[in-house]
């Protein structure tokens, strides 16, 4: 199984085609799956889907065996992007409304309700709980963007 392909929202992608390949086939939840035919010159050459999200995909042989599987991640292209698109991510949205809820500037139902795909946290008024959820999406958020994990050790550094 593979799963280290991204590829950007109307453009051009090439997966690279195993010996014995014949088609690629790939699927979102609740979309119709596209088959790509035979690989062109070692690839599979087709457009990226238009909507992101994340893909399962499939590999051929001639005899109709899958020969590989994995998934990949469409990510928004920013120059195709609508006027409207959101670059953030839903763990930084999350991040973001939870600390305009502890800093008290959560003033309507929707700013104190968040929801991350299947799972929403609503009307939590322990400022224990926000901050274990805050902590969380943190730790996210900071993974997301490179940074090293936090940890609880302390380093001092003494001039002698």
């Amino acid at each position: 199984m593979k799963t280290a392909y991204i590829l950007y929202t109307d453009t051009t992608a090439k997966i690279p085609a195993p010996h014995g390949a014949a088609s690629f086939t790939y699927k979102k939840p609740g979309a119709s799956s596209v088959t790509v035919p035979g690989p062109e010159g070692g690839f599979f050459i087709f457009s990226a889907p238009a909507a992101p999200g994340s893909f399962s995909f499939q590999i051929f042989s001639t005899s109709g065996e899958v020969i590989e599987h994995g998934t990949f991640e469409v990510r928004q292209n920013l120059a195709t992007a609508p006027a409207d698109y959101d670059p953030r991510s839903e763990a930084r949205k999350t991040l973001e409304a939870l600390d305009a809820k502890i800093a008290g500037r959560a003033l309507t139902i929707q700013q104190t309700k968040i929801t991350v795909g299947d799972r929403s946290i609503e009307y939590m008024n322990s400022i224990d709980e926000l901050l274990k959820w805050r902590d969380h999406f943190a730790r996210i958020v900071g993974a997301e963007e490179g940074h090293a994990p936090i940890t609880a050790e302390v380093c001092l550094l003494r001039r002698m």
